[in-house]
């Protein structure tokens, strides 16, 4: 009998032996606004679904202790594979849009495996007629040789959160689709490994034209091309930028001089050949590539380096590359 009652109401039974201590206060809520807080507060909240894992199996397996999977549209087993969840996961959404979709099932492994003590991820779950927003609580917990995970789905949002909104904004360009400056800010202070880093930084040539021409729209429409260019042959070691007008950086690591060059020579062909108005206009980028390190890592700094060397291109004619030797 206990078995079950932890199996099946674990959280409820946990609260309700908490809440004793606050009796005054439940018997004022039934008393004043008919409020059973136990009852009309404590047990509907059947998504608030416990489940622990640990990274000693594999395949790794998610074990449902508390809670009612089909509010989640899924199945009501005892357990799940990592692949199963995985195949639940809605890959193509706001954050992923952000933080790459090519890598956001890794990098959320990489998040969970690398956690200390606790964290707090929104995971984005697709079912069959809708997509939900999970607000998950994850906590280490380590017993010996074992290191096992407890998760708690706090929240069931049936619309994209607030927070992912406000994070969209903050680090997503709304006209291209691209990073932003503070996300560029963001990602300089996290690295820890300078070899084969380097920044691209460029702006389109004979940019004005294309305003001048066919007008503002155009103009718009041809940066959000280039960005789905680059959306589209998204890697997971190259990160795009848009630092504000026709200016954008690309930051990229285990590359040599070499790669670094031709990338940019390819960047350079891509834009000019991107299509007729742009073969028409003469279209194409000046670029300034900056090695990486330690000394000018700093996001002003390296900044500044860039847009120096992407203007030494640009005064020597459209489409060159300049290098900076330090």
């Amino acid at each position: 009998l206990i078995i079950q009652i932890y199996k099946r109401d674990f959280c409820c039974v946990i609260i309700a032996l908490v809440i004793k201590m606050n009796q005054k206060i439940i018997d004022k809520l039934q008393s004043e606004y008919h409020v059973d807080y136990v009852k009309d507060m404590l047990l509907q909240k059947r998504c608030h679904i416990h489940f622990y894992f640990t990274f000693d199996e594999s395949p790794m397996i998610f074990h449902i202790i508390n809670g009612d999977m089909s509010l989640l549209g899924m199945p009501t087993q005892e357990h799940f594979t990592s692949q199963e969840i995985i195949s639940y996961i809605k890959i193509d959404n706001e954050l992923a849009e952000v933080e790459g979709k090519n890598s956001f099932i890794s990098d959320l492994q990489e998040r969970i495996k690398s956690m200390n003590d606790e964290t707090f991820i929104y995971l984005p779950i697709q079912n069959e007629t809708e997509t939900i927003w999970l607000y998950i609580s994850l906590q280490r917990v380590k017993k010996g040789n074992n290191k096992i995970i407890f998760g708690q789905v706090l929240r069931v949002l049936h619309r994209t959160p607030n927070d992912i909104i406000h994070y969209k904004k903050t680090y997503q360009d709304p006209l291209t689709k691209l990073f932003t400056r503070e996300t560029l800010k963001k990602h300089l202070s996290s690295i820890s490994n300078y070899e084969g880093s380097y920044g691209i930084y460029f702006d389109i040539d004979n940019f004005k034209q294309v305003n001048d021409v066919y007008g503002h729209q155009k103009g718009d429409q041809l940066l959000i091309d280039i960005a789905q260019m680059f959306i589209n042959k998204w890697e997971k070691n190259v990160m795009y930028y848009r630092l504000g007008g026709d200016e954008f950086f690309i930051y990229v690591y285990n590359h040599t001089k070499k790669d670094v060059i031709d990338r940019a020579n390819t960047l350079i062909r891509d834009i000019e050949n991107l299509n007729e108005m742009t073969i028409e206009l003469g279209v194409s980028a000046s670029v300034g590539v900056i090695p990486i390190t330690y000394d000018n890592n700093d996001y002003h700094k390296l900044l500044d380096l860039g847009d120096k060397h992407m203007y030494i291109s640009k005064h020597r004619g459209n489409g060159n590359i300049t290098l900076y030797e330090h």
